[in-house]
């Protein structure tokens, strides 16, 4: 545009300008030097948005939008078009979706395999994921504290209540960090994504969801996020730890409300990912939350990610676990157990644990 503006400054002076001699030339109508001045000044301020340094304020914007929508409207009428339909035009455009909005802009969402699929036998898991949006949120909820409660998640979780501790620096709050930990199969991963496809919608920068089973998995869940979730162009001789760098560096740039969600999947051993550099550092983490499902004690957690105590999951209740047999062998996901039947089986279970007491 610079370029373009001074052809015409030159071509505006070569016109009815002096001539390399310094005659005037007489072939040409002159510009005013009023209007060569002007778009000098145009030029200057073209340089001067145009260059590294500059940087656009979020008023700037606001105001630019505002004297461009004011101008659009003028020209319209001035042309002896309807402002009506000048008024409605703009009003379609303020009452674009969000959706619609982020459709022009990639933000990494898992799809496909790359997050496991929502069983469809579920008990329970809607009590956990409250609690894992009352811990992310910090939003207080009715019922919880400290102490034990039933219930189980997705496919077998139950165990006890958690409050998990937020890392902080001098500068204030950063990432809250929960993980949801257990032993294999009670429902640590369906909690994780139930959540993500109930909450998903929360995180305006994207949920990055990676496999941290293994250092070298992780690795491959970042490079998919960059390169198909982001449509990033990696070089063929950009190093993993350039990948990885450069997804925290999107992740840092974010500013509230723009939200994201990292969820490392079966990170059994936290010490490894933090030590390979694959959990965002603290400055990276502002505007962010970190959810992660582990086997991992809660000394690992704690040593590597300040998480004072996890969201541990146990078995299930011996009511809730007839309960999604029952559901899985008769295929219908409202079906319950017949209350007399359980209170038999559960007065059986306790009359073979008092004759166990005996014999000891």
């Amino acid at each position: 545009v610079a370029c373009v503006a001074r052809a015409l400054v030159a071509d505006a002076r070569g016109s009815g300008g002096d001539d390399e001699d310094g005659d005037s030339d007489d072939g040409g109508d002159a510009a005013p030097a009023a209007d060569v001045a002007e778009m000098e000044a145009v030029i200057a301020e073209i340089e001067r948005v145009g260059g590294d340094d500059y940087v656009v304020t979020d008023s700037q914007r606001a105001a630019a939008l505002i004297d461009a929508e004011r101008a659009l409207r003028d020209e319209w009428i001035a042309a002896g078009l309807a402002p009506a339909a000048m008024d409605a035009m703009l009003a379609a455009y303020q009452a674009a979706t969000l959706s619609a909005l982020r459709a022009k802009e990639r933000v990494p969402y898992p799809h496909g395999d790359a997050m496991p699929s929502r069983p469809p036998t579920l008990v329970g898991v809607e009590a956990r994921v409250a609690q894992v949006v009352t811990r992310l949120w910090g939003e207080a909820s009715e019922g919880e504290g400290e102490g034990e409660s039933e219930g189980g998640a997705a496919g077998g979780a139950g165990g006890a209540h958690t409050v998990v501790a937020r890392r902080t620096v001098a500068a204030g709050r950063v990432a809250v960090t929960q993980a949801v930990a257990g032993m294999g199969g009670v429902g640590k991963t369906t909690v994780a994504v139930v959540y993500v496809l109930t909450h998903g919608g929360l995180y305006r920068r994207g949920v990055l969801w990676v496999d941290a089973s293994s250092v070298d998995r992780a690795i491959v869940s970042y490079r998919r996020i960059a390169i198909e979730e982001l449509g990033w162009e990696v070089e063929e001789g950009e190093s993993d730890t350039d990948v990885v760098r450069r997804l925290f560096a999107y992740l840092r740039e974010a500013r509230a409300p723009q939200r994201w969600l990292l969820v490392l999947d079966n990170a059994d051993d936290p010490a490894a990912l933090e030590a390979a550099g694959l959990i965002p550092p603290d400055d990276a983490c502002r505007n962010g939350h970190l959810l992660l499902t582990s086997r991992a004690g809660d000394a690992a957690l704690a040593d590597a990610l300040h998480i004072a105590a996890p969201l541990r999951l146990s078995t299930l209740p011996l009511r809730q676990a007839a309960t999604v047999l029952l559901r899985v062998a008769t295929g219908e996901a409202a079906a319950e157990v017949d209350e007399g039947v359980m209170a038999e089986r559960e007065g059986a279970t306790h009359a073979a644990d008092d004759d166990d007491d005996d014999d000891d």
